[in-house]
């Protein structure tokens, strides 16, 4: 995996600073309006100065546009070139195994390594890169931005912010776990699938139609139980980071109309805006590491084909017309 990601390096490079442009210009327009808000409404040349800074606005969402289509195709086209890669080294690498070695994962395993796991990294380099990455650098240009418009209030508003982070990250964890159950049991119903099928003879043979069905049935049921528990624990963070969020706003409006005097009404819209908007981030990267955590165990499950060292040579062997004709049965 090194060696790959070091072959796009320059590429990597190049997609990072088109992700740094992009998430900086769209932390931008807020502070403009608020460059109009704080305007002194008595100076002569006003409408000069509103369409300046009209034009900038405008400017920085035709950039946005610009930045974002080429950032887009730069990714897909890493990405995807990096998942051919990953996907040749694998193919190679369960070609060149030996025949003991095909004794120990089952066809279902080899398949599914080759095709959803290798599917799901797309989702690990495309999330991380794309949406993970990107929503962690727009959140940090917003938090520089509260801090220069009032150190005071973008206390408050990282305070919310940091409880809102701890919240997904203790989810996230919980789970990583229960999806690594997941994939673990959908691995063992490929297995059994797999035999139940290759042995259907055998099954009506000997009658083993009920028992293989109860053997599915609790494999389902496993997974059932552990899909529900997923969703109830997918679901519980949100209506808290709804609360939490709605306390930091009235805390920040409480402070600037209560206790601080001397503060413009452009600096109070900025950094509501800030916490309001920093929910949308949070919450993609919240989905994006649930996703992950399934990518991730893909990942690993791909690297123990990997790290296989028995490996033989498929170019040596005898040719058939070596082969004495006496010894054919």
């Amino acid at each position: 995996m090194k060696k790959i990601l070091k072959k796009y390096t320059k590429s990597i490079i190049f997609m990072s600073i088109l992700l740094l442009l992009c998430d900086f210009l769209w932390a931008l327009p807020p502070y403009v309006v608020k460059q109009v808000v704080d305007i002194d409404f008595s100076r002569q040349d006003l409408t000069n100065t509103i369409i300046f800074f009209v034009c900038i606005y405008i400017a920085i969402h035709l950039s946005i546009l610009i930045f974002k289509y080429i950032r887009d195709i730069v990714i897909n086209k890493v990405i995807c070139n990096i998942l051919k890669d990953i996907r040749k080294i694998v193919f190679d690498k369960i070609l060149n195994f030996k025949t003991m070695t095909f004794n120990k994962y089952n066809s279902s395993v080899l398949y599914t390594r080759l095709t959803v796991d290798v599917d799901n990294l797309f989702e690990l380099f495309f999330g991380l890169a794309y949406r993970i990455v990107s929503s962690g650098l727009y959140m940090m240009f917003m938090v520089i931005m509260m801090y220069a418009a009032n150190i005071n209030l973008a206390i408050i508003g990282s305070v919310s912010i940091i409880v809102i982070a701890i919240i997904v990250y203790k989810t996230t964890k919980v789970l990583g776990k229960i999806d690594n159950e997941i994939l673990k049991n959908r691995d063992i119903q490929n297995k059994e699938y797999s035999e139940i099928y290759n042995k259907s003879k055998l099954t009506y043979l000997f009658k083993l139609q009920n028992k293989n069905i109860e053997k599915m049935d609790n494999l389902l049921d496993k997974e059932l139980k552990n899909r529900v528990k997923y969703g109830v624990i997918h679901h519980f963070p949100y209506w808290m980071i709804t609360m939490i969020q709605a306390i930091g706003i009235y805390a920040i409006i409480y402070y600037a109309l209560n206790i601080e005097t001397a503060i413009s009404l452009g600096s109070i819209y900025l950094v509501l805006y800030y916490v309001k908007e920093c929910k949308s981030p949070i919450e993609e990267i919240c989905n994006e590491l649930e996703e992950i955590q399934t990518c991730i165990n893909s990942y690993k499950r791909i690297k123990v084909l990997l790290d296989e060292t028995e490996e033989e040579n498929i170019e040596e062997g005898e040719y058939i017309e070596n082969l004495n004709r006496r010894h054919r049965i």
